[in-house]
C-alpha cells in the first residue's frame, strides 16, 4: 500500500478515521475486500443489557457487504436485529517483529475496522445461496447437501455494508530507535501464516470416498493479493 494510494482515499466519518499513525491507514474498499476475503474470523461488538460484549464469528463478503450468520438464539445476532450499530474488526497477522528493545517488539498486520447497522436477509432462496457461498468461502470446492428448512429458519443471516470503515496495515518489520541499531542483540521479522496440517478423514466416511484435492492443498492465502 503506497502513500499515493492512501492520499486518494478519505474516511467517510470522524470515528472511522485512523488517528494513530495515519500513514498506515487507508479507506480503499478494494484493500479492505482483499483482507476480508483472506480472513476466516472477525470480531463483532455490541452493547447488551449487562454491558459491552464481543464475539468471534466466521465472516464472508458478498459484494460490498459483510455477511454474518448465527443461531436465532444468539444474543449478539438478535441484538443486531434491533437496529443497534455494531463495530466489526478483521485482523490478519503477517509477522512477529523482534526489536532491540521491548518497545521495539511488535507485529506486522492487516486490519479492517467497520461500523454499521445490520440488515436481516429474509428471502428464503437468498439465505440458501448464502449457505453455499459461506461453505465456498471457508472451504473452496467443497460439496454439501441442500440445507433443510428448519436449518434455514433457525439461522439468521445479516448484511453489514462495507461503507464506514478503515484499513490499517503495518508492514515495515523492525523499526527501532536509531541508537538501538548499534546494539548487540538480534533483531528481525518472523513471518506468520495460517497453514493446514494433514487432513483427517471423518471416522464414519464411506470407504469408497477418497480425500479430495481441495482438502489436501487447502491454503487460506489463496485469496491474498
Amino acid at each position: 500500500m503506497t502513500r499515493e494510494k492512501q492520499k486518494k482515499s478519505k474516511p467517510v466519518s470522524a470515528r472511522s478515521r485512523v488517528r494513530l499513525r495515519p500513514d498506515r491507514g487507508s479507506y480503499d474498499i478494494e484493500i479492505a475486500k482483499k483482507i476480508i476475503d483472506e480472513a476466516l474470523v472477525c470480531h463483532v461488538a455490541v452493547n447488551l443489557d449487562f454491558g459491552p460484549a464481543i464475539i468471534p464469528t466466521s465472516i464472508m463478503r458478498a459484494g460490498d457487504d459483510i455477511v454474518l450468520h448465527g443461531s436465532i438464539h444468539n444474543r449478539v445476532i438478535r441484538t443486531l436485529l434491533t437496529g443497534q450499530e455494531t463495530c466489526i474488526c478483521v485482523t490478519l497477522l503477517d509477522s512477529v517483529v523482534a526489536g532491540r528493545s521491548g518497545f521495539g517488539c511488535s507485529m506486522d498486520y492487516r486490519c479492517v475496522v467497520l461500523y454499521g447497522m445490520a440488515t436481516e436477509v429474509t428471502d428464503r432462496d437468498e439465505k440458501e445461496r448464502l449457505v453455499y457461498a459461506l461453505v465456498d468461502t471457508i472451504i473452496p470446492g467443497h460439496n454439501v447437501r441442500a440445507p433443510k428448512e428448519n436449518e434455514l429458519s433457525e439461522t439468521i443471516f445479516l448484511k453489514v455494508p462495507l461503507k464506514e470503515f478503515s484499513v490499517k496495515i503495518r508492514d515495515v518489520g523492525v523499526l527501532d530507535v536509531e541508537e538501538d541499531y548499534a546494539g548487540d542483540m538480534w533483531a528481525g521479522r518472523i513471518p506468520l501464516s495460517l497453514s493446514a496440517g494433514p487432513v483427517e478423514d471423518c471416522p464414519r466416511l464411506k470407504p469408497e470416498i477418497s480425500t479430495p484435492d481441495y482438502a489436501k492443498t487447502y491454503n487460506r492465502t489463496q485469496n491474498k493479493a
